[in-house]
């Protein structure tokens, strides 16, 4: 199958049902998190084209070329938080989907904002299925 299948697989069941029976919703805590997008992606988080003269006020600052970083001491636009529930999460943009997880050839980074970072059975699951293709968990502190 390979890792990557493997990987999805386990987002797709393990992860997906730990995120929506056990998380703490600290992904949307922009306190907690920083996130890398583009500009389209910036638009549907922001749900508007940002004037880029307002970035700094908003938490957003230049990432490289065509790339935004997003830190603010606010929840995200698209959290809703009397659910704790993105109001989005159907078509939310691709750096929330891959959050919190940075895959590379011999890790898979978890950043420390994730719920998942803690421990219990779904990491462990991770680990087995990442060890089984020589690569290991790593948890990332930080924004």
């Amino acid at each position: 199958m390979g890792f990557e299948a493997d990987f999805e697989k386990w987002k797709k069941e393990d992860f997906g049902n730990f995120c929506i029976t056990k998380c703490e919703k600290t992904c949307c805590d922009m306190r907690n998190v920083s996130l890398q997008v583009n500009e389209k992606e910036l638009t549907k988080i922001f749900g508007e084209k940002i004037n880029p003269g307002d970035y700094k006020k908003i938490g957003i600052k230049k990432a490289g070329k065509g790339m935004f970083s997003i830190e603010t001491k606010d929840y995200c636009r698209q959290f809703d938080c009397s659910t704790r529930m993105c109001k989005n999460y159907e078509h939310r943009s691709v750096s929330c989907r891959a959050f919190p997880f940075v895959v590379e050839k011999d890790a898979v980074i978890i950043k420390s904002g994730c719920s998942l970072a803690r421990g219990g059975a779904e990491l462990d699951k991770l680990a087995r299925i990442a060890s089984s293709y020589n690569k290991v968990i790593v948890k990332r502190a930080g924004r």
